[in-house]
């Protein structure tokens, strides 16, 4: 067991087109539970040793103090810790240095900096929060997704280059960042899947890995993920287990993805095995799909109500209107 992330709520400040967790700015916020990722992080930690635990949404920070409690808790079971927000909290050096504060010991905060957040999240504020963790001596980095990482010849990734150009002269520093390109599943999938798909095929190669993390393979619990509602998944709509029905451990001791129902066939024949699958049901498989994620996301909406104990959270298949 190495990484443990926590999504802690599908809330947001946010409403950006690429994402896959289908987070909603709505005014109703429920609540997240902030014990039960502590207790989990616990358990993987006595049980498995526990490296790391992130903490995401949604944007977390939609409950400051809550958040920073967990995470110092979360410090406390001598485990690396990173927070990963998009700075909407940043509205000054002053504001970013007096939430900042309390979490000098994280070993590191992820900001979003791209064209998909920047009509919700001037570019001030993530400016605000890179002064305020070169302050504090806070490591950070910005997270910059892509729609065509190879091209970048669209509007949305010629702003996030924009932006990322804005900020390095503006500092005068050389400031850390990951890029990769975005994956077509959840909004991305509804509102970009069919316009990069033409010319693509069908993907007819396995799933043995989630894209979103490295040491990602399905058939291992070297990355979870803790989503609300309790349920235990690798970050796609596909639950393992739920920690409010069963004991995490005996859940992941007892975990063989080449016996789950849905994992099986993406290791054994790859999304299109569940497209294959999802035409007994009325689904129609396409000429052309962005990526493979793209596929097994159309694929699992036909699927969910066959194997909607499995197919979850329901957040995951929330579709956009387009």
């Amino acid at each position: 067991m190495r990484t443990l992330k926590i999504n802690l709520l599908y809330n947001c400040t946010a409403k950006c087109s690429h994402c896959r967790f289908n987070c909603e700015n709505k005014s109703e916020v429920i609540t997240p539970d902030f014990e039960t990722p502590y207790n989990v992080a616990k358990k993987l930690k006595d049980n498995f040793g526990l490296d790391m635990a992130v903490v995401l949404g949604g944007e977390p920070t939609i409950f400051k103090k809550e958040t920073t409690e967990l995470l110092k808790k979360l410090k406390t079971l001598e485990i690396a810790t990173r927070l990963e927000t998009n700075a909407s909290w940043a509205n000054s050096f002053d504001d970013a240095i007096n939430f900042l504060t309390p979490l000098k010991g994280i070993d590191n905060v992820m900001l979003s900096l791209d064209g998909f957040h920047n009509p919700f999240i001037p570019i001030q504020k993530v400016a605000h929060a890179i002064n305020a963790c070169n302050t504090l001596g806070i490591n950070y980095n910005l997270e910059m997704p892509y729609l065509d990482i190879v091209k970048k010849d669209n509007d949305i990734d010629r702003k996030t280059d924009e932006l990322f150009d804005l900020l390095s002269s503006s500092f005068g520093i050389k400031i850390p960042k990951y890029e990769g390109g975005i994956v077509f599943v959840g909004r991305a999938a509804d509102i970009y899947g069919d316009k990069f798909a033409v010319g693509k095929g069908i993907p007819d190669d396995l799933c043995t890995a989630v894209p979103w993390w490295s040491d990602s393979n399905i058939n291992s619990t070297n990355l979870i993920i803790l989503e609300p509602g309790g349920y235990i998944t690798k970050g796609c709509g596909i639950a393992i287990g739920n920690v409010y029905k069963q004991d995490i451990i005996e859940m992941l001791n007892n975990y063989n993805a080449y016996d789950h129902p849905i994992f099986s066939i993406l290791l054994k024949e790859g999304p299109i095995g569940l497209a294959r699958l999802a035409e007994r049901y009325g689904y129609k498989i396409k000429d052309d799909y962005a990526d493979k994620c793209q596929l097994c996301y159309e694929a699992r909406q036909i699927l969910k109500p066959y194997y909607d104990n499995i197919l979850k959270p329901d957040q995951h298949y929330i579709r956009e209107k387009k």
